[in-house]
């Protein structure tokens, strides 16, 4: 229904701050994850046609009793969706960081 709300709701937050953020977090990495998995999901609702493009936009809200259903599943759908987006940027972030100290001939840890 709304899933994808949570990783619209972060997206809008990173790419409000993204330039205060410190290149070397790679914050474009996330604003891009985020984005395409908001539209991915945008499209997937839209074909299955819990958004309409009048309002109340999402369906659930036509209904009163489905409004409650509908903030559970932002919650337990979208929220994960969220922590595995942030987890594969985190990874990512820390990849790239390590990377780019080990060719740069920063001594990162003590190699025999």
């Amino acid at each position: 229904m709304a899933c994808f709300l949570a990783p619209a709701a972060a997206a809008v937050i990173t790419t409000g701050f993204r330039k205060k953020i410190p290149e070397y977090y790679h914050i474009g990495w996330l604003n891009s994850m985020l984005w395409g998995g908001v539209m991915m999901l945008a499209v997937e609702h839209i074909t299955h046609g819990e958004i309409i493009f009048y309002p109340p936009f999402l369906t659930a809200i036509k209904n009163p009793a489905n409004t409650w259903i509908m903030l559970t599943e932002i919650v337990h759908v979208g929220g994960p969706m969220l922590l595995a987006i942030f987890t594969a940027w985190t990874v990512l972030v820390v990849i790239s960081n390590f990377n780019s100290k080990k060719y740069t001939g920063e001594k990162i840890i003590n190699q025999a």
